[in-house]
This record gives C-alpha cells, sequence and structure tokens, in this order.
C-alpha cells in the first residue's frame, strides 16, 4: 500500500479515536454540578431534574428582576436568600407576589402561578438560605375552637378585628380580613410576619395554636352567624348598633304604624 494512504489511513483512526475520547471517553468533559441547590433524581437509570430547577428558571424569569439573580435583592426589591419555604409559599399563593411594578404596596389578589409552579419556586427559594419552613396547619373537627377564639382575640383581633374582617392599622396600613385565608397561609403569615404584620415564633404561638386559630377562623366563615346576617363579619360591637338603631328604630315604627291604623279603624 502507498505510504500517502497508509498515512491517511492511520490518521483516520487516530482523529476517530481522539473524538472517541473527547466525547465519552476519559477526556470527556465532565457533568456539570446540580446549580443552587438543585439534586438530581435517577429512575430507571434516566436522571430527572426536580423542583430547584424548574424554580431557578421561574425565578430567572419572574422574580430576578427586583429580587436579583440568585435572590440576592437589588434596588428594586428585597434580598429573599433567607425569606424560606414559608414566606415564599404565602406570597405567591396569596398573589402578593410577583408585584405588579416594584414599590408598589402589596394586596391580596389572584395567584399568578399554578400549584406545580409555586412549589417549584418555593423548593428553590428555600434552597437559597435557611428562612422558615411551611407549619404544618391541622384543622379538624377535633380542634379546639374555644382555644382558638382565646389565642385569636390575645393575638389578631387588634389588627384584624374581632370577626377577622380587617381594619386599618394607621400610618397607610390594612390588615387583611382573613375568612378566605387558607389555614396554611393563617399559619404561614404568623410565623414570617409579611408586611407589617409582626412575626410570632414558637414561644409566643404554638404550632397547636397555629392550627387552633385557623380552626377558629373556618368556623366565623362557616359556622358562627347560623341565625341571621353576620354584617360582613365587622363584629359584635357594630352588631350591637345596628341592631339598636336600625331594627330597633324600624320595629319602634312599624309599632306605630300599627297603633295609628288600629285609632283610624
Amino acid at each position: 500500500m502507498d505510504r500517502r494512504a497508509t498515512g491517511g489511513l492511520a490518521a483516520l483512526v487516530l482523529l476517530a479515536a481522539l473524538g472517541w475520547a473527547a466525547i465519552a471517553g476519559p477526556l470527556a468533559t465532565p457533568a456539570v454540578p446540580a446549580r443552587d441547590g438543585a439534586q438530581l433524581a435517577s429512575a430507571g437509570g434516566v436522571a430527572q431534574v426536580t423542583a430547584t430547577d424548574r424554580g431557578l428558571e421561574l425565578f430567572q424569569a419572574s422574580c430576578a428582576a427586583c429580587h436579583g439573580v440568585g435572590g440576592v435583592g437589588t434596588p428594586s426589591g428585597p434580598a429573599v436568600t433567607d425569606a424560606g419555604a414559608a414566606l415564599t409559599d404565602f406570597m405567591l399563593r396569596t398573589g402578593r407576589m410577583p408585584a405588579p411594578r416594584p414599590g408598589e404596596v402589596v394586596r391580596r389578589a389572584q395567584p399568578v402561578f399554578n400549584d406545580a409552579d409555586i412549589q417549584a419556586i418555593v423548593a428553590y427559594v428555600a434552597s437559597l438560605g435557611n428562612g422558615e419552613p411551611i407549619p404544618d396547619v391541622q384543622v379538624t373537627a377535633a380542634t379546639d375552637t374555644a382555644a382558638g377564639r382565646a389565642a385569636y382575640i390575645a393575638t389578631c383581633a387588634a389588627c384584624h378585628g374581632a370577626g377577622a374582617s380587617g381594619d386599618a392599622v394607621g400610618g397607610g396600613a390594612v390588615a387583611p380580613g382573613l375568612l378566605d385565608t387558607a389555614p396554611t397561609q393563617v399559619g404561614e403569615a404568623i410565623r414570617t410576619g409579611p408586611g407589617e404584620m409582626p412575626q410570632f415564633g414558637p414561644d409566643q404561638v404554638t404550632d397547636e395554636q397555629l392550627s387552633e386559630i385557623a380552626a377558629y377562623l373556618r368556623f366565623l366563615r362557616t359556622d358562627a352567624s347560623p341565625g341571621g346576617a353576620d354584617l360582613g363579619g365587622v363584629g359584635p360591637v357594630v352588631e350591637g348598633y345596628v341592631g339598636w338603631i336600625v331594627y330597633l328604630v324600624a320595629l319602634l315604627g312599624l309599632t306605630r304604624w300599627i297603633e295609628r291604623r288600629r285609632h283610624r279603624g
């Protein structure tokens, strides 16, 4: 065989060997480690990306403009590296985040993300630091509603109102109504103190009391007014004034009308 042909064949073989070594052999580039706490699960030999990878993607697209890459914060939004799962879940499920514009006062609204996306973002933000976990709030028929009322009056009623209908707390801040708040979000708010709300640790409100307060709010929403209108749940003082001023005056007027009719007859 011609030397040129032999040399060309050897070069092709050497090139093929180098290509194999670079792609699948010992010279192959090692796999990139999981990002920002993301974990890889293997099922049947196929790697599956966990929620934190999806959460990173969603965070970069919807949150990083204000909260910064990696949640470190920007002039338009605070850092969320220690926000934790509880506060992130609360903000997303109550529609307070993402905010329409930086610096705007956040209000309760319809959630922007679906349940799967919320779980993914929560998992990613929770992986950034050591914030509060989502509390386990269990509301059952056996939950002590009376104890929940006592804990609610002592901890929440001063701002949210005796009937949990919400109230102004000064400085332009408003404590929202709680009757439509899910039990888990009640616990998340108590543990994290979003907005102007103070944060209550387990030494102030125990985990058992979280469930009791949530049970009492469910009672207010479903069972507190079986015999009449609750007037929006604004509380017994206002309801008393309405009862005396409106209904009593109406009853006196009706009695007077009946008396005049009797005299005319």
